[in-house]
């Protein structure tokens, strides 16, 4: 296989060789969040890192237990405890009891924490516009819908095994 141009292609044929799945989601989720990072930065939330951005993936830390998010974001309970308390630290959340259960924590989103959200959504909405524009509605929604799905299998699928 050798580059040409910028595409790859086989020593054989020196047909093109298209970029796998994994290759091609990679770049959009990197402007994803440069974009996101950017929009914070702009709104004042420099104390937002990277890392903190899988707590704040849809559907939101609000109300869910931090053992739930370590598995959404598939890092360890660990990690995810440094994070919460970073983002606690700055006053995005808090950590409170379950009503249910007291051994039990669940995470609760301040005022901070929704603004930080809000600035989020409106930046990868942004980004959704722009790049249904250039796909074009239909050919948008087919990616999205491709991406529910895959979203779906992977659901199902045994924690550890993707």
């Amino acid at each position: 296989m050798f580059v040409s141009g910028g595409t790859r292609m086989t020593l054989e044929s020196r047909e093109p060789v298209l970029p796998s799945v994994g290759a091609l989601l990679r770049r959009p989720a990197v402007v994803v969040r440069h974009e996101v990072m950017a929009s914070l930065r702009e709104a004042g939330f420099i104390d937002v890192l990277p890392a903190h951005l899988g707590v704040f993936q849809h559907p939101g830390p609000d109300g869910q237990r931090p053992g739930v998010l370590a598995s959404r974001t598939q890092a360890s309970k660990q990690a995810m405890n440094h994070l919460l308390h970073q983002l606690e630290l700055g006053g995005y959340l808090t950590r409170e009891s379950h009503p249910d259960d007291r051994r039990t924590r669940v995470v609760r989103l301040t005022a901070r924490g929704w603004a930080a959200n809000e600035v989020i959504g409106q930046s990868i909405a942004r980004l959704e516009r722009e790049w249904s524009r250039a796909l074009g509605e239909e050919a948008y929604a087919g990616l999205a819908e491709a991406l529910q799905q895959l979203q779906r299998v992977l659901d199902s699928q045994r924690p550890g095994r993707h």
